[in-house]
């Protein structure tokens, strides 16, 4: 019962801080403008959806990595001009249709997983003491 207690804990924790460090990505996804960015380096190939390959951008003078997968490497091309959204002062680049709230609701659910399981398994020790 104490591992489920704490490991519940864990859970709960964990998605705070894994809520918080989106909180970038949420900024960028909000307030961000569409620009346009430099392909400077591509993989070789991007094939396969489990792996991830970076792709790296330029704007202003600045690189930013970015993850892809899929046919991405196929399709594009080092140097093309592709739309990205940027906010100024981040580091954090979006695609024009990327959307965080996704992982932000599963974080909340996950957080609220871990609270409940810590719970119930709290008042299970309370009863058996």
């Amino acid at each position: 019962m104490k591992f489920l207690f704490v490991t519940g804990i864990i859970f709960f924790l964990g998605s705070i801080a894994l809520f918080f460090s989106q909180y970038d990505t949420l900024d960028v996804e909000r307030k961000g403008k569409i620009v346009k960015m430099r392909i400077e380096e591509l993989p070789r190939s991007c094939i396969g959806a489990k792996v991830r390959y970076f792709v790296k951008y330029s704007y202003n003078g600045k690189v930013y990595e970015k993850a892809t997968r899929g046919d991405f490497c196929q399709r594009h091309y080092v140097g093309e001009l592709i739309d990205m959204k940027f906010l100024k002062g981040s580091d954090v680049i979006l695609r024009p249709g990327e959307s965080v709230m996704l992982n932000l609701l599963s974080l909340v659910f996950l957080g609220l997983f871990g609270a409940s399981v810590s719970i119930s398994q709290w008042k299970k020790l309370k009863k058996s003491r």
